[in-house]
């Protein structure tokens, strides 16, 4: 897989080649949150390292090696991820699959990559992967993948290069969907703008049939505010958020972009692409539209403030 396959992350990409042109280090972590393709981009880094013709470009796709990488059978490659079931990756794993077996000289190359999940290893974990970074033998290069780099015990964080993945633009999004052979449609804006950048997330959510019933109940729900009682909200609209306890972040989201949405046809940012172009009608209809401006911008921010401070309650594990 060349690093031209992969959409966007153009600096990072680089970034890679420059290293496959000199002598790369021999340990990387890639920073990003779920969705930002930093484990595909890494995976792509370990088999240009442990190519046979590897170029700035990445890897060839051709030779043994890559074949080898592609079917996964390369003797050279270990992948450290969480085994199903488990809650995290066991110290006795970290010591047998990475500690134990750096000893032993590449099978097929020169070179041997360990590709390791970092978000789920423990501080123990860490403290026995930290016994192989310290003194790596000439051959070996670990590749890290993590959410955020504050996750990394500070010693870890001292023997690893960061590379910190980017946003996507919403034109490489829908590249990406395109890729995934995800039909054109009114809604493709909609999932590349609200994924933030993360094309997994875009991906997940435009093949999920239940974000897209979500998403419509959620718009009904919104519709409803400007018409129905505190007494209505307070039943009706509280059996809506228990109905989708598990997805009640989500929920939140949906109803944050609506909101952002709304403030921009207010303000009369209407030349401006919305997040959910798609329901642009529905928004221009809303009574809020006919307010005076000031009182509508702050009714819009006062709720746009609720949902923060609801997000906060949910990462605070709040009911």
């Amino acid at each position: 897989m060349t690093f031209d396959s992969i959409i966007g992350q153009q600096d990072v990409k680089r970034r890679l080649g420059s290293a496959l042109k000199g002598v790369p280090g021999h340990a990387y972590v890639f920073i990003g949150p779920s969705g930002s393709g930093k484990t595909t981009l890494a995976r792509s880094f370990a088999q240009a390292l442990l190519c046979q013709r590897a170029t700035a470009k990445g890897a060839c796709g051709q030779c043994t090696s890559c074949r080898h990488f592609g079917n996964q059978v390369h003797p050279d490659f270990i992948s450290l991820e969480l085994a199903p079931k488990e809650k995290t990756i066991k110290v006795e794993t970290v010591r047998s699959k990475v500690s134990a077996d750096i000893a032993m000289h590449p099978q097929f190359g020169s070179r041997k990559v360990y590709l390791i999940d970092a978000d789920n290893i423990n501080e123990q974990g860490q403290n026995a992967l930290l016994k192989s970074l310290e003194e790596p033998p000439a051959y070996v290069h670990y590749l890290l993948t993590v959410a955020g780099y504050e996750r990394l015990l500070p010693t870890v964080r001292s023997r690893v290069v960061p590379v910190v993945m980017q946003r996507l633009s919403v034109d490489e999004i829908r590249q990406v969907l395109t890729e995934k052979e995800i039909p054109h449609s009114e809604l493709t804006a909609f999932y590349a703008r609200f994924s933030g950048g993360l094309p997994g997330v875009a991906v997940n959510l435009a093949g999920s049939e239940w974000f897209s019933s979500l998403r419509q109940e959620t718009i009904r729900l919104y519709k409803s505010f400007s018409s129905q009682s505190r007494a209505w909200l307070l039943t009706e609209g509280f059996q809506f958020f228990e109905k989708n306890r598990d997805q009640a972040d989500i929920v939140l989201e949906i109803l944050g972009s609506l909101i952002r949405d709304q403030l921009m046809l207010v303000i009369e940012e209407q030349n401006l692409r919305l997040t959910n172009e798609d329901q642009r009608d529905m928004l221009m209809n809303q009574p809020i539209i006919n307010m005076e401006t000031a009182k509508a911008k702050e009714r819009l921010n006062r709720a746009h403030k609720a949902l923060l401070q609801a997000h906060r309650g949910l990462d605070a594990n709040a009911s």
